[in-house]
C-alpha cells in the first residue's frame, strides 16, 4: 500500500514538473516573440538617420522654403529631417536650439549662423562630439563646420548693384535697407552692393538701416530715411521682406516716384513686379539650399567627401520675367 502510494506521488510530481516546464517554455517563447516585435517596430526609426535643421524664423515664407527642399531630400534619401526654429528672429533662441539638437545627440545639424563668433563655439562642440554640421544661408567661416549651403552674398549683393544703375537713369541718391546688422549674409550683400555702387559717380548712398527680418520695421525705418533724405528716388532692400516694407512707406508718404529693388520672390514682391510698383528683385533658390544641404550630409555620413563650399544660383526678376517664377 506504501508503495503505491508512492509511486502514485511520483506520478503526480513528474505531470506537475511537466506542467511547469510546459509552462516555462510557452512563457519564454512569449517573452523572445514579444521582444522581437519591439525589435522590428524600432529597427525603421533607428535606421534613419535624425537631421535637425534650425532656420532663423520658423515660419518665413523663404524659410518655408527651405523646409520643404529638406523634407522633399529626407522622403527620397528615406532620413528624418526635424525642422525647428524661433517664432521671431532670436540669436539667443536659435543658440538654445543648436544646445537642445547637440544634446539629444542628433546624427546632423543643419543651421543658419547669424553671428560667426557666438555660434562657432558651439558648431565646433558639435564637431568635437562627432555630429557633422553644415550651415545653410549664412555661414560660419571661422568654425570646423562641414560646408555652407547656400548664396554666394557678396556675389549677389554685386548682382543687385547692377540691377539698380542698369534699371535706375539719371542721378540717384539710394536708401537701403538691410535684413539684420547681426546676419554676415546681410552685411556681405552690403559689401557687394556698395562695391558696384561705388564705381558709379552718378549714384550715392544716402543712408542703411535694419528692419531686423521684419515687414513692419522695414516700413517704419523706410519711411523714417526718406523724411530724414527727402532726395532720396531708389529704395533696396536686401532681405525677403524688405522691398513690401519700403513699399508700404512709399504709400504712406505718396512717394510714387521712389523705384524699389528687392531681395527674395515672396509672393507680395512678385505681385508688386507685375503690377509695376516693384522695379526688380534678386531671387536666390531656398528649396535648392534645402534639399542640397540634406543631400550633402547624407553624402557625408555614408563617407563622400563633400567641398567646404556649395553655392546656390541666384537670378534677377523683373516684369520680363516674373510669370516664369514658381514655388521653388
Amino acid at each position: 500500500m506504501t508503495n503505491k502510494r508512492w509511486t502514485i506521488s511520483l506520478i503526480c510530481m513528474f505531470f506537475l514538473f511537466l506542467y511547469v516546464l510546459i509552462h516555462f517554455v510557452i512563457s519564454t517563447q512569449r517573452i523572445e516573440k514579444t521582444v522581437e516585435q519591439l525589435r522590428q517596430t524600432a529597427r525603421p526609426s533607428s535606421s534613419q538617420p535624425h537631421f535637425v535643421l534650425i532656420s532663423q524664423e520658423f515660419d518665413n515664407p523663404y524659410w518655408r522654403k527651405i523646409a520643404r527642399g529638406a523634407k522633399d531630400a529626407a522622403k527620397y534619401y528615406h532620413i528624418n529631417v526635424e525642422y525647428i526654429g524661433p517664432l521671431r528672429t532670436s540669436i539667443d533662441e536659435q543658440i538654445k536650439l543648436l544646445e537642445k539638437a547637440i544634446a539629444s545627440r542628433v546624427d546632423g545639424i543643419i543651421v543658419q549662423s547669424l553671428n560667426d563668433s557666438r555660434f562657432t563655439p558651439f558648431i565646433n562642440k558639435a564637431m568635437d562630439e562627432h555630429i557633422p554640421v553644415i550651415t545653410i544661408d549664412t555661414d560660419a567661416p571661422m568654425s570646423r563646420r562641414l560646408s555652407y549651403v547656400g548664396t554666394n552674398n557678396f556675389a549677389a549683393g554685386q548682382l543687385l548693384g547692377e540691377t539698380v544703375v542698369s534699371r535706375a537713369v539719371g542721378k540717384k541718391k539710394i536708401g537701403v535697407i538691410i535684413g539684420s546688422d547681426a546676419s554676415e549674409s546681410q552685411q556681405l550683400r552690403l559689401q557687394g552692393f556698395k562695391s558696384v555702387i561705388e564705381r558709379h559717380p552718378s549714384f550715392k548712398i544716402a543712408a542703411v538701416a535694419s528692419s531686423n527680418i521684419s515687414r513692419t520695421q522695414a516700413s517704419i525705418q523706410a519711411e523714417i530715411m526718406l523724411r530724414a533724405h527727402p532726395d532720396i528716388s531708389v529704395m533696396v532692400g536686401t532681405s525677403a521682406l524688405d522691398a513690401v516694407g519700403i513699399l508700404m512707406a512709399t504709400k504712406n508718404l505718396h512717394r510714387d516716384d521712389i523705384q524699389i529693388f528687392g531681395f527674395d520672390d515672396v509672393e507680395e514682391t512678385l505681385q508688386a513686379i507685375q503690377q509695376g510698383k516693384i522695379a526688380a528683385t534678386v531671387v536666390q533658390k531656398p528649396y535648392d539650399m534645402g534639399f542640397s544641404a540634406v543631400e550633402l550630409m547624407v553624402e557625408y555620413l555614408s563617407g563622400k567627401n563633400i567641398n567646404k563650399e556649395h553655392f546656390t544660383d541666384t537670378k534677377v526678376v523683373d516684369k520680363t520675367n516674373v510669370w516664369m517664377e514658381g514655388d521653388r
